[in-house]
């Protein structure tokens, strides 16, 4: 747990047991005896208690859960991504259509900014939307892939390249095999558990004789073919 997140429960918890102490001594002062907390205006202040500790504590952790819950496999946090002023120059281009140029400038983006691995997958996506290049979608995957290094920039590699190999290429027993080594380098964690559903739904889709599983071969970066 983080120092910031230490501090925030510490005030917390110092607050509760100060609430109480003050209730607890309204109780007494408005009873003649401990036990009348029994009686109605002792439900009140018990009440207003839980409902300080809920405010203090119970919605906090609601809030917390929700926002766990709502990552789903493929969606990391922006924390994954350098935002690199070259991004709005690349995607310029694209909106001009220039989808070769722009690959140019997602390449230069990832020699400033090698352990990037956003401008790779921008790169797929263009590769198969706009260009017709399934084979440069499949490389630049591969690489995202090889550069990841946290449970979520994984997970959200992994995912693209068994979208292409599953949706696009037709090949599913090759997507079976990036999620099961998805599974295996982050095993464990959620990411991990929603890859081994996905395992199980490409493992009847192969076991109907599509095609053997294959591991697919981990290529590194390679220059752009795209010169204008």
């Amino acid at each position: 747990m983080e120092s910031k997140q230490w501090v925030n429960l510490t005030i917390r918890v110092v607050v509760a047991l100060g609430v109480g102490f003050v209730l607890w001594e309204c109780a007494l002062s408005g009873t003649r005896d401990v036990s009348a907390l029994g009686s109605f205006f002792g439900m009140a202040i018990l009440i207003l208690y839980a409902l300080v500790l809920f405010a203090l504590f119970g919605w906090p952790l609601i809030l917390h859960v929700g926002e766990r819950l709502g990552n789903g496999l493929f969606m990391p946090s922006d924390a994954n991504f350098r935002v690199a002023p070259e991004y709005s120059l690349a995607e310029s281009k694209v909106k001009k259509g220039r989808y070769a140029e722009a690959v140019d400038e997602y390449r230069n983006v990832i020699a400033k900014y090698p352990e990037d691995i956003y401008p790779h997958l921008r790169i797929a996506e263009l590769a198969v939307n706009h260009l017709s290049d399934l084979k440069l979608a499949e490389l630049e995957l591969l690489s995202a892939l090889g550069k990841a290094n946290g449970e979520d920039s994984t997970a959200l590699a992994a995912g693209r390249l068994a979208d292409l190999y599953q949706n696009t290429l037709n090949t599913p027993a090759r997507a079976l095999e990036v999620m099961k080594q998805l599974r295996e380098k982050i095993p464990g964690t959620k990411q991990a558990r929603l890859a081994e559903e996905r395992i199980a739904v490409l493992e009847d889709i192969v076991l109907c004789g599509l095609e053997p599983a294959r591991a697919p071969d981990k290529i590194a970066n390679r220059p752009s073919r795209y010169k204008m």
